[in-house]
């Protein structure tokens, strides 16, 4: 009997069992399985008796490897991915699968979707495999779903998504993600899109190439959590602009730690791009650690505006000169190649290596809320007759404190560190706020700050000493100290209230 009969048969024998509006029709080929729901397939078309079609998607019989009905049925636009091993077993809506070109060989996994598909699909990644990937193309927007997946890639990236549109991450439970050394590819988990990440699991990355996080657009997260476990390249990089607004990062990264770049060409004008090259921390909480030479736990291209977050960054690689700009550079936990904003949040920057920065902008650094304590314990980085100091707050501009409390210090002994260092035609000036900087060498306050300030010398200064002048107290951070520091303060007045008088009774 030839097999188009035989799939007839078995067909309709089992439709006279179930329920129909229960079935589906799953059509197996080898590790993927189409599901169509009954109601959906209507004539099933056979040709030449060498094909079969269902919903719009021709099957060759010869691929067939199985044709089973069941009660469970199978949500339109979506495709679940089960990895087991060395295998992977796919799972796909029978309404969508005339636009999909699967292809699953062991553990690796390519779903290519068609033009003509116009409609979001969700995916679900599962399992677990050490030898396993994933790859998906297209030209919609997505949602990608990790429920406690454990996915590591032999070859090339472990998570690989083109669509280069809108994606919809959501992280379930435990996920754990990693490339293998020594390839080529840009990152374990590489996006090329607009991805939004909400959920309340997390995902533990390792990047062993490159990048263990790469997002070719802008990334927003909401909530859940990211760990870079280690990097060899940044920890995270974004090419256009990041967002937090919830949810909990640790990085920890032998390049950069998060690193904003800036997408496009035209640098100079900024393209067309809304905050191209912007990071902006507005809420959850960013541990960054980086440990590579002249590197950045916080990294933009254009502004860092923290507003909310609770942020951790710090760095212990040295300093460098590097022969192409002619030209020293240390590490900095926190690098602005535009200005730097505070209005409220925590933040902690720290870095020991030669020649570090706390905070080090190219334009403006405006603090007008929140809490800052920077701390830089590194010596002098000298190459020649060129160096990087371990300055605290750096500024190729202005250095504006306007509110919030900032306490800042700044190299240890022969380091020629300032606590507050603007540039040649710039000015630091403490308009409000709680202010002690300490540093080798004295911090100039601008003569057009609205907030008087005082300035100690010759103050021995050792690591966990508390310091406390004019009713401020700040207790030294462990690893810092500085036999003759300068030390400014500036504390801002308490304004009492002056309400009406209550009316007589």
């Amino acid at each position: 009997m030839e097999k188009k009969y035989i799939f007839a048969i078995i067909w309709l024998a089992m439709a006279a069992v179930l329920p129909l509006g229960a079935q589906t029709l799953n059509v197996k080929t080898g590790q993927v399985t189409y599901a169509h729901a009954a109601v959906n397939t209507g004539e099933m078309l056979f040709a030449n008796g060498s094909t079969l079609t269902i919903e719009g998607k021709t099957y060759a019989i010869s691929d067939i490897t199985g044709i089973a009905l069941s009660e469970e049925s199978v949500a339109d636009n979506t495709v679940k991915v089960t990895y087991n091993g060395s295998t992977a077993d796919v799972l796909v809506a029978g309404n969508i699968a005339q636009y999909l070109t699967v292809t699953a060989n062991g553990g690796a996994v390519s779903i290519v979707q068609s033009d003509a598909l116009q409609q979001a699909v969700s995916y679900t990644l599962t399992g677990s495999s050490s030898n396993g990937s994933f790859m998906t193309n297209g030209a919609y927007k997505i949602a990608v779903s990790l429920n406690n997946l454990s996915l590591t890639s032999a070859s090339g990236p472990a998570i690989d998504i083109q669509n280069g549109k809108a994606i919809s991450l959501n992280v379930v439970g435990t996920n754990t993600i990693s490339d293998a050394a020594g390839g080529t590819h840009t990152a374990a988990f590489y996006i090329n899109g607009h991805p939004t990440m909400t959920g309340s699991g997390s995902m533990t990355i390792s990047g062993l190439t490159k990048h263990a996080l790469s997002v070719d657009e802008h990334f927003i997260l909401t909530s859940g959590t990211i760990n870079v476990a280690q990097a060899v390249g940044d920890g995270i990089h974004v090419d256009e602009r990041f967002e937090m607004n919830g949810g909990t990062v640790n990085v920890t990264a032998s390049g950069d730690g998060l690193d904003v770049g800036f997408r496009g060409v035209n640098k100079g004008t900024k393209d067309s791009y809304a905050k191209n090259g912007f990071m902006e921390l507005n809420g959850g909480t960013l541990t960054v650690s980086t440990s590579g030479t002249a590197t950045e736990a916080l990294k933009a291209d254009s502004t860092i505006i923290i507003a909310g977050a609770t942020v951790t960054a710090s760095t212990s690689g040295n300093g460098t000169y590097d022969s192409t700009s002619n030209d020293t550079s240390g590490s900095s936990a926190v690098k602005a190649g535009g200005a730097f904003q505070m209005t409220k949040g925590t933040l902690t920057a720290t870095s020991t290596g030669s020649g570090g920065k706390g905070i080090n902008a190219t334009d403006d650094v405006a603090i007008s809320g929140g809490k800052v304590y920077v701390t830089t314990t590194g010596p002098l980085y000298k190459y020649d007759d060129l160096d990087s100091k371990p300055q605290g707050i750096k500024s190729d501009a202005n250095i504006v404190i306007s509110g919030g409390d900032v306490y800042v210090c700044a190299g240890k002994d022969d380091a020629k560190a300032t606590a507050f260092k603007p540039g040649t035609n710039g000015v630091f000036l403490i308009n409000g706020g709680n202010v002690m900087g300490v540093g080798q060498k004295k911090t100039t306050v601008g003569s057009a700050s609205t907030q008087a300030s005082k300035q100690y010398t010759s103050v021995k200064v050792t690591s966990g000493q508390t310091l406390t002048y004019d009713d401020l107290s700040y207790t030294v951070p462990s690893g810092y100290s500085c036999t003759s520091a300068f030390v400014v303060v500036s504390k801002q007045p308490v304004t009492e209230f002056s309400g009406a008088k209550p009316m007589n009774q």
